[in-house]
């Protein structure tokens, strides 16, 4: 079986999730770049029914991040989750495990 893992990670810090990612021994890996908000910061929000006003203050209030996701076996998730809490020790971070129940590549 094998395992999505995702990782949520501030901007400044992507470097070394893709260091700690290399060090694993994993060198496949796809990222997202985003705009997100915590929930410490959005509880306080109350937004009108206004698109235009609501897409304006989470433009404002965001921060960027970078979602970065890789695919492994399932033994070695837990694994991998240590190795990542080690390397961003004192950072910010969000990591996310589900299981992958199909994979299909279709190469040229």
């Amino acid at each position: 079986m094998k395992t999505m893992v995702k990782i949520f990670i501030d901007h400044e810090h992507l470097l070394k999730v893709i260091n700690a990612l290399t060090e694993f021994g994993i060198t496949g890996f796809y990222l997202y770049e985003y705009r997100g908000m915590s929930p410490k910061a959005w509880k306080n929000f109350v937004l009108t029914e206004d698109p235009e006003r609501t897409i304006d203050t989470i433009r404002n209030q965001s921060e960027p991040g970078v979602l970065v996701n890789t695919v492994v076996g399932t033994d070695r998730c837990d694994k991998l989750i240590q190795h990542l809490e080690q390397a961003l020790k004192g950072i910010r971070f969000t990591i996310i495990g589900h299981q992958v129940r199909s994979i299909r590549v279709r190469g040229d």
